[in-house]
């Protein structure tokens, strides 16, 4: 007798078991469903790309550095010229930041160990982040993705810059430079300082909106109204690209700045940041920023956040700067702004009267 019924695909609905355990931050469970799938012919990539996640999630990095072992071994195209897991002593290194401005500043931490490991390194940004790049300490060399054709043929091996804690098996306890890496130039400080002019109250910083590609990181900027009712504070927009419109429509008063009248481009943004008492931002190149200054900064994740942040911590070893304020579940960013709020009080109320921070 024929049989019209397809056939029961296990592994399928295995890993998609194992990927809405991951989804729901329940990492044992997930870790145990993504070996259950592999094992019955589900994507051996695909699992061990989720065992990676739930191991970095968890803050063991060590095996989430052997699953990206295990990922280079699986198909990979030999001619790229990408890390493949060699030594880097003595190469001449290309590290390309393809991924984000953020994780751009993160791993910029790397610079001095891979400057004391490689023979040459040479860090490529988006044009947008070189003057800020030649600010990091250790990034000697820096160019831009207009500039490539002058190194095409300078390097041994390239990296993208998000493979650097894997390269160097970094251990949560033992992260580089956490703190105070980005160095900026006195003359960019002094000219930021003059456009902001004198301060007379707590200057706090605010971003509600990541960029498009995950809206679930944003928070509609009305979301923030008690916020940005907070008297005594001056309020600085560091908000980039379109939501930043938002912040022009608001009611015109004093102490709502916006960090653009100190001029265009990342750098003179950093030097604002530098400058403010505190950041409140959700999880975008702000949160970077500040930690690599080593400015206090408040982060407001969402409920699966990135990996980086791990999972239920209040801080972050990454940024010692940081505290991590995140969703108690799925969209709820209202407990996550009560948390804000409350904490933000206290932390007005500790400050002696009459001073400004």
């Amino acid at each position: 007798m024929k049989n019209d019924h397809p056939a029961f695909d296990a592994s399928g609905l295995l890993l998609a078991r194992a990927e809405e355990l991951l989804a729901a931050r329940r990492l044992p469970a997930a870790l145990h469903a993504f070996a259950c799938a592999q094992e019955h012919g589900a994507d051996p990539r695909r699992c061990a790309a989720g065992r990676w996640m739930a191991h970095a999630l968890h803050g063991n990095f060590p095996a989430a550095w052997e699953e990206s072992a295990a990922i280079r071994t699986r198909g990979l195209d030999e001619g790229t010229g990408f890390w493949r897991g060699e030594e880097l002593s003595g190469k001449r290194v290309i590290v390309r930041c393809l991924h984000g401005f953020g994780d751009a500043v993160q791993f910029f931490r790397y610079a001095p160990q891979l400057n004391a490991m490689a023979a040459r390194v040479v860090w490529e940004v988006p044009p947008v982040l070189l003057e800020l790049a030649r600010c990091f300490r250790g990034a000697d060399h820096v160019i831009s993705w207009d500039s490539r054709h002058s190194y095409a043929r300078s390097w041994d091996v390239q990296v993208e810059a998000m493979e650097l804690p894997c390269i160097f098996e970094t251990r949560v306890e033992d992260l580089p430079l956490a703190t105070r890496y980005l160095l900026l130039p006195g003359r960019i400080i002094a000219s930021v300082s003059r456009r902001m002019g004198p301060k007379s109250a707590p200057r706090i910083g605010i971003v509600w909106a990541a960029g498009g590609w995950n809206p679930s990181r944003s928070i509609p900027l009305h979301g923030l109204r008690r916020l940005l009712e907070t008297s005594g504070c001056e309020l600085w927009s560091l908000q980039g690209g379109a939501a930043r419109q938002a912040w022009r429509e608001l009611t015109n008063r004093p102490t709502l700045r916006d960090a653009m009248i100190c001029g265009e481009g990342i750098l003179p943004l950093a030097a604002v940041v530098a400058q403010l008492d505190l950041v409140i931002t959700v999880d975008t190149l702000a949160a970077h920023l500040a930690g690599a200054l080593g400015v206090p900064a408040w982060l407001m994740l969402q409920y699966a956040a990135d990996w980086r942040w791990m999972t239920e911590r209040s801080d972050t070893p990454w940024y010692p700067s940081l505290r991590l304020f995140r969703q108690p579940s799925p969209g709820d960013w209202l407990s996550v702004l009560r948390d804000v709020e409350a904490t933000l009080h206290g932390w007005l109320g500790s400050k002696p009267e009459g001073v400004a921070a």
